[in-house]
C-alpha cells in the first residue's frame, strides 16, 4: 500500500502536542502526579556533533491522562533526574505510586523542574 503523502502531512499539521500524544511536555505552571513506573533507561539524547546523553523516562498519570516524562541524566542533585532519585530515597527507595508536585518555571528558552513531596 502506497502512503498518501498529503493525508500524512494534513494530521502532522493539525497536530497539537497538548492534546494528546505519549511524552509529557508540561507548560509552566503546578502539576499534580502520581509515577506510575520506576525510572527506566531511555533512547539518548543526540546533537551532531556530540556525545549521546544519557536519559530516562518515567510513566506519570497527570489528572486522567498517562504521559511519559523523560530526562537526560543530571549530574547534580538539583537536576531533575537528582530530585527524582532523593524523592524515591525518601520513600522507601522507590517512586511508582508516589504522589508528588511539579513545578514548572521558564526562561522563555528552557524549563526547570521543582519536585515538592
Amino acid at each position: 500500500m502506497a502512503i498518501d503523502y498529503k493525508t500524512e502531512a494534513e494530521k502532522l499539521e493539525a497536530y497539537k502536542p497538548e492534546e494528546g500524544g505519549e511524552f509529557w511536555s508540561p507548560k509552566p505552571g503546578q502539576y499534580k502526579v502520581k509515577a506510575l513506573s520506576e525510572l527506566e533507561d531511555a533512547e539518548p539524547y543526540e546533537e551532531e556533533g556530540k556525545e549521546p546523553k544519557p536519559r530516562m523516562k518515567l510513566k506519570l498519570k497527570i489528572g486522567n491522562d498517562e504521559k511519559t516524562w523523560t530526562m537526560t541524566v543530571g549530574k547534580t542533585p538539583k537536576s531533575t533526574y537528582g530530585q527524582l532519585c532523593n524523592l524515591a530515597r525518601h520513600k522507601e527507595n522507590k517512586l511508582q505510586d508516589v504522589e508528588f508536585t511539579v513545578v514548572v518555571v521558564s526562561d522563555g528558552n528552557k524549563n526547570s523542574y521543582t519536585i515538592v513531596a
